[in-house]
């Protein structure tokens, strides 16, 4: 019997131009891990036959890979709503106008209010300009497109919050040159940073990672952000607290697979624990691997413990190195700690 899974996640590649210094996969600095061309094909058979509605497409820079707009194109006709998540790094209009045609969503990562703060989260600079740069030309194949009544992405901003880039004032005027420079924005989504990878090094959190009660007041400063701004772009902060344990629900159930540059399956997103490769192993075979590692008793004490974001840091880093293979767990020792940001 066919498996079905409403969502995955899929980093295509672990190339990447920048250096963030809470990379959740450590993009730029380990193999790229790339599919050819034939193989990702193989791979988007796998995930149409799951009768998938979304996918986001992630990575490493995404747009590198020379098959991602073929790959994007085909999972679009397939009838499967296609989100694709990039730097902006470089953003010629024959590929904004090609998204145009292969994805549902266009979302530009953006993780601090100016380039002093981005530029140092993302470890290269220019790279807030480029961001920028990215936005203005899919604002202006948007609205080209809408004047001749053709069909078109959505496109926003996603911002990570960490300590240095989540001031009130930072983003209020960010916000308010958003808007101003692209009218036809459709979100500007504020977001925690996650500790998974980079992230979950001891280092950045104990000087970057926001804390619940920090995260939950973010709430409220994005309520009067969107009240600021008077206008349609959709401003939000998400509630991180959806992302902790919740009583009676369980991780088991979560519909959502997330499939790694070189087709290996995680058992969680997030964590570094692998179930095997698609490619070599149906779902059909590979599903109840995912959800037997999820309702493992280590795995799900470690998983109902977490109270807060430092709880949540030290479970990544437990069940990475617990799980994760003999490459990962070599490449966590090796990781230097992230740079601090905060003064």
């Amino acid at each position: 019997m066919a498996v079905a899974i409403g969502k995955f996640i899929w980093d295509i590649t672990y190339a990447c131009p920048l250096r963030c210094v809470h990379c959740y996969t450590e993009s730029g600095r380990r193999p790229a891990r790339t599919l050819d061309r034939d193989a990702a094909m193989r791979v988007i058979d796998r995930i149409i036959a799951a009768q998938a509605k979304k996918v986001s497409i992630s990575g490493g820079e995404p747009l590198s890979v020379r098959w991602a707009l073929e790959a994007m194109r085909r999972l679009h006709d397939a009838g499967i709503a296609v989100t694709v998540f990039t730097s902006g790094w470089s953003m010629p209009e024959r590929t904004a106008g090609a998204l145009a045609e292969s994805v549902a969503s266009v979302a530009v990562s953006v993780d601090g209010a100016d380039p002093a703060i981005h530029d140092t989260v993302r470890g290269r600079p220019g790279a807030f300009e480029r961001g920028l740069r990215a936005l203005d030309t899919l604002h202006r194949v948007k609205l080209e497109r809408q004047a001749s009544g053709q069909g078109c992405y959505t496109f926003g901003i996603d911002y990570t919050l960490t300590r240095s880039g989540a001031r009130e004032a930072d983003l209020e005027r960010f916000v308010a040159m958003a808007v101003e420079r692209f009218p036809g924005l459709d979100f500007i989504r504020f977001g925690a940073v996650i500790p998974s990878g980079l992230a979950a090094e001891k280092d950045f959190e104990d000087s970057e990672l926001l804390s619940i009660d920090e995260l939950v007041g973010m709430i409220a400063v994005g309520q009067r952000l969107a009240a600021q701004a008077g206008c349609e772009v959709d401003i939000s902060v998400t509630d991180v607290r959806y992302f902790l344990p919740q009583p009676g629900i369980s991780a088991v159930d979560l519909d959502i697979a997330h499939i790694e540059p070189d087709g290996a399956l995680r058992a969680f997103p997030i964590y570094e624990a692998k179930v095997g490769n698609i490619l070599d192993e149906s779902l059909e075979s590979l599903w109840p691997k995912v959800r037997a590692w999820r309702s493992d008793p280590f795995v799900v004490g470690l998983m109902e413990s977490v109270k807060t974001m430092a709880d949540w840091a030290h479970t990544a880093r437990s069940l990475d190195m617990r799980y994760g293979s003999a490459d990962d767990q070599a490449r966590i020792l090796q990781r230097r700690a992230p740079m601090r940001l905060s003064a």
